[in-house]
């Protein structure tokens, strides 16, 4: 359900700074329960650097303050004598005696022990990590830094881990043995787009006509769910690849699934967060095979959608992301509540699911939505994110009946040759990996693509407060809102009600 994590462009650096940092950390030493990190820089050309971890990360609308898990971090020569280091703030250090660095060690703790059903917003667990002796999930966030204006330099990650473990991640290997493997990574931003599990081998592999999936699981039960997982995400790609228009966005994934069993009889909870080439999923609920499929097919949905938004297309707040101050774009109604709206509009449109399933899905965002404000416009509350995360989660509720709404408007307007889907698409193309729109100027151009009609549709319910008429949207399809406000199917719609569903919901 989280969002983004990003392609960036990569700027030219100076050839003094080409060399790259080298990360170690071995996995096999976890004195107190920390994790020991050591990096090695090549020599900075300026008299002063700022040494950080992240206070936020793509796809994470609160602040982490991912430096809080880090402590006694100091710096080095070449001759190996100390250099002072001052703490500026929770996440960041100065080390005035740059010219002189070559090494900076630390020690890191886990953001959790284990994934539970606590929950309180703004703590996004799937965004940190937990290292064990039988596992460690890790989002490098939270255990390697970067040193501000430096972001760009290439990373060398040296990892040591137990002969029994397998390090799952989409993050290239350069040299491999038993216990030691290493990593390259071409920018800090690359880094923490690859987040990794090291454990005892349960993995599956799923290879169709166009991509290649790796499934790695971990259950803390010891049970191995790796094909059972496996087989509930190949027909979700083949569901994907037909719902866009047969060809899907990436062609190498890793999903990471993490599970711990509940202890709150039922009682259940899953979080994720997507990357370019892979989703880290925790799961807390039973062990039963059929209800972790439910879940996983739910959230690897959501997710892996998310390589087309923001992944393939977005604003330059999320090209150029600040991992300390970041800008927030005005369209998290496109990044979320779009990815939202085909995860729970694709199983209708390709037969895996009735209208009325449909339906109990829309009724249910409908009667959560009004628990959210209409008096902030989306566009405002999207630039308000971390501020208002009491008003957050409406991204996944109003934002996705908006874009049902859209794709109704769309369709109604074509006769039914072109939807959202093909909206997007065509973002695609304008707007791929390295081309990202400024924020202002999206609604210009989805006009351009559509027609004036659209920018007016989108000005009036995105950029202006009020709630959203889902009755006469949904009226256009043959669909009521009763007494309670829920949809329900009319009894007798119109032939030209009909047809639109049938363009709409393809049923």
């Amino acid at each position: 359900m989280r969002t983004l994590a990003f392609l960036f462009v990569t700027t030219a650096l100076p050839l003094y700074a080409q060399e790259g940092i080298t990360t170690t950390v071995d996995l096999r030493d976890q004195t107190n329960d920390r994790l020991e990190v050591i990096l090695e820089v090549p020599p900075f050309d300026v008299d002063e650097v700022v040494f950080a971890l992240p206070r936020i990360v793509p796809g994470i609308y609160g602040a982490m303050d991912h430096g809080r898990l880090a402590s006694r971090v100091e710096a080095f020569d070449p001759n190996g004598e100390p250099i002072p280091v001052q703490r500026l703030d929770v996440n960041r250090w100065t080390i005035p005696e740059a010219r002189a660095l070559h090494r900076v060690t630390y020690s890191v703790d886990d953001g959790w022990e284990e994934f539970d059903i606590r929950f309180t917003m703004g703590n996004y667990r799937s965004s940190e990590g937990t290292a064990q002796r039988d596992v460690s999930v890790i989002n490098h966030n939270t255990v390697i830094g970067y040193f501000e204006g430096f972001e760009d330099l290439p990373y060398t990650l040296e990892l040591k881990k137990p002969a029994t473990h397998y390090a799952a991640t989409s993050l290239p290997r350069v040299k491999e043995e038993a216990e030691a493997i290493s990593f390259h990574a071409t920018s800090y931003r690359h880094l923490v787009d690859n987040p990794m599990m090291v454990a005892p081998p349960d993995t599956a592999h799923i290879k169709l006509a166009d991509i290649n999936v790796l499934v790695a699981c971990h259950s803390t039960t010891g049970q191995a769910i790796a094909q059972e997982v496996a087989k509930e995400i190949r027909p979700l790609l083949a569901d994907q690849r037909a719902y866009l228009s047969g060809q899907l966005p990436v062609k190498d994934y890793t999903f990471l699934i993490y599970h711990h069993p509940s202890d709150v009889e039922g009682s259940s909870m899953g979080d994720g967060l997507e990357h370019a080439a892979s989703t880290l999923i925790l799961l807390c609920m039973p062990l039963d095979a059929s209800t972790i499929a439910r879940s996983v097919y739910g959230i690897a949905s959501h997710e892996f959608f998310h390589t087309i938004l923001p992944l393939s297309v977005h604003s330059e707040e999320i090209e150029h992301y600040d991992f300390n101050a970041p800008r927030m774009s005005r369209h998290l109604w496109l990044y979320e509540g779009m990815t939202e709206y085909f995860a729970i509009h694709m199983p209708v449109k390709q037969g895996r699911q009735t209208v009325d399933d449909f339906l109990r899905v829309l009724r249910e965002k409908i009667r959560m939505m009004h628990k959210f404000t209409d008096e902030v416009p989306l566009t405002t509350l999207s630039q308000q994110a971390m501020e208002r995360q009491d008003q957050y989660y409406n991204f996944y509720l109003k934002g996705t009946l908006f874009c049902m709404g859209l794709d109704i408007a769309l369709r109604e307007r074509s006769k039914g040759k072109y939807g959202v889907v093909q909206l997007v698409q065509d973002l695609q193309r304008e707007y791929g990996p390295g081309k990202p729109f400024k924020d202002e100027e999206l609604f210009a151009a989805i006009e351009r693509l559509t027609g004036p009609d659209v920018g007016a549709f989108l000005q009036r319910y995105l950029n202006e407060a009020g709630a959203l008429p889902l009755g006469t949207w949904l009226a256009k399809a043959g669909i009521a809102l009763n007494d309670q406000g829920e949809p329900i199917p009319m009894p007798r719609p119109t032939k030209e009600q009909r047809r639109l569903r049938l363009w709409w919901l393809g049923r």
